[in-house]
């Protein structure tokens, strides 16, 4: 990638996005700002496939923001169309507002604790997933504080619907020896 330029790769699907309408609105951004490089990724070709293990693309669209050095300063699920929310990103970077290091601080260690829950189900994996993302995409502690909020939320409502579904399964349970509760 370049010397001194924000690099931008931009995950796709054919499913969704014209691969012609995301080059001009790519090259209407790089006219517009000649410190922004995009890189337009189609999920959907083989070629790509390391690319997108590398960078962890679960969903698309997404954008990577790469600092002049290379680190990932932010991921986004927006469409490149999002021109301005792109601008103002870049602009964060080139200041160097992001990435912001008690962020990474702080997103890297929620991650860390996340990965040691076993995940013994598809609920439990899928939300795992779902935070993961989310975390992914935080560019600020109060967006952080934010998702942790709104996960300690969900999950207290899961507990309790859960707990409603077992006692009303119980009722219905005949006996068996060999299961486990």
């Amino acid at each position: 990638m370049s010397g001194k330029k924000v690099e931008i790769i931009y995950f796709y699907s054919n499913m969704n996005e014209d691969e012609d309408e995301l080059s001009i609105i790519s090259r209407r951004i790089s006219r517009k700002r000649r410190d922004i490089d995009i890189h337009l990724i189609n999920v959907d070709d083989p070629r790509n496939e390391e690319l997108t293990q590398l960078y962890e693309v679960n969903i698309v669209p997404l954008l990577v923001f790469l600092t002049p050095k290379g680190e990932v300063a932010a991921r986004l699920s927006i469409p490149l169309s999002a021109e301005d929310i792109v601008q103002e990103i870049a602009d964060k970077i080139n200041t160097g507002k992001l990435p912001d290091p008690k962020v990474e601080k702080t997103r890297g260690m929620i991650l860390k604790r996340l990965k040691s829950i076993s995940g013994r189900n598809d609920l439990t994996s899928l939300m795992i997933e779902q935070i993961e993302d989310d975390l992914m995409e935080a560019l600020t502690e109060s967006e952080i504080t934010e998702i942790i909020d709104s996960y300690i939320s969900a999950v207290n409502h899961t507990i309790r619907d859960l707990e409603a579904i077992r006692e009303i399964l119980k009722k219905y349970q005949k006996p068996r020896g060999s299961f486990i509760i």
